[in-house]
Order: structure tokens, then C-alpha cells, then sequence
């Protein structure tokens, strides 16, 4: 129960962007995590980003998240992803989804994978890229089960939006299964 609470955390936040995805947690068919995280990020930027996902079976989760980014120049940017994993095996999944960039015209289709793996009691590593022709992001982070249905994530991301410089930083999250 502890390990699905764990992956099921990394998943949420393996889908998040400047927007990030959110990373990657492991949930029993009808389990369902939400999640908060803020990161600290280059450029004098802050990201807040909230996600839902739900497992509609054991191999494929839906989820949502909303990321909201403040930077010190008063240049505030938004992007909100629905996305789909789909479970190849207990620690590789494939991810696929749509974000919308509210700094710009329209919508795009991105397409990832994301790695968990169990590094100690209670604690879960994962891993994540997506892209697609206007972004690339990566995370890599821990978390670590707080309770059997609370997990606190510490991790790592980048971003790279086509014509913008490079958002990374050093974050930190709550992440609840119900």
C-alpha cells in the first residue's frame, strides 16, 4: 500500500511543466491522489502547481494539473495538462497528454516515460521526460511515505519552452490518496 501511495505521488508529478508534470505515483484501480507542489526556480520564478489523477485500472491513470508561475518581474505564465500513464510494467510507464499554454495561442499534444524504483522503507525514486515540438521537461526526485496515504516529494525539474531560457529548480510537495 505504501509503495502504490509512493509511485502514485511520483506519477502525479511526472506530469507537471513550467507547467510540470507531476511526479510518479503507483495507485490500485480507483485510487485517487491530489497533490500540491512548489518549486523554487532559476530566473527568479516560482511554481505552484495542484494535480487530481485517478487510476482507472491498474495500468492506466488520468489525471489534471494546474501550474502556476510567478517571476519576480511580474511575468506570471499558466499551464494546465490532462494527461493519461499507462503502466508497461510495475516501475516504467508511458505518458501521453495535452497542455494548454496560456502564453500562447494553442494547445499542444506531449508524449513522455516516467521510471519509479523503491530505494528504501518508505521511500520511492522516479524519473521523468516529456516533449513535444515546443517543450521539453525532465524531474527526478524522491518520496517519502509520511503515513499509508500521505507522501511528501523533494525533487528536481527543468523546463525548455521553445524561445524562452531554461526554468530549473529544487521543489518540494504534499501529496494525498484517498
Amino acid at each position: 500500500m505504501k509503495k502504490k501511495v509512493l509511485v502514485l505521488i511520483t506519477g502525479a508529478m511526472l506530469a507537471s511543466s513550467v507547467g510540470f508534470a507531476a511526479p510518479l505515483s503507483d495507485s490500485a484501480q480507483g485510487e485517487t491522489t491530489i497533490g500540491y507542489n512548489y518549486y523554487g526556480l532559476s530566473h527568479n520564478t516560482d511554481n505552484n502547481s495542484f494535480y487530481v489523477e485517478g487510476a482507472i485500472s491498474d495500468k492506466l491513470t488520468l489525471g489534471i494539473e494546474r501550474n502556476n508561475n510567478s517571476s519576480g518581474n511580474g511575468n506570471d505564465w499558466n499551464t494546465t495538462d490532462i494527461y493519461a500513464q499507462y503502466k508497461l510494467d510495475p516501475n516504467v510507464r508511458l505518458i501521453i497528454g495535452d497542455r494548454d499554454y496560456d502564453y500562447t495561442d494553442n494547445n499542444k499534444v506531449f508524449y513522455g516515460v516516467g521510471l519509479t524504483t523503491n530505494l528504501a522503507p518508505k521511500l520511492d525514486g522516479y524519473a521523468s521526460v516529456i516533449t513535444n515540438n515546443y517543450t521539453t521537461e525532465w524531474q527526478a526526485g524522491v518520496n517519502y511515505a509520511l503515513a499509508n496515504n500521505v507522501s511528501l516529494n523533494v525533487g528536481y525539474k527543468s523546463n525548455k519552452d521553445d524561445n524562452y531560457d531554461t526554468y530549473d529548480g529544487v521543489g518540494i510537495g504534499l501529496n494525498c490518496k484517498f
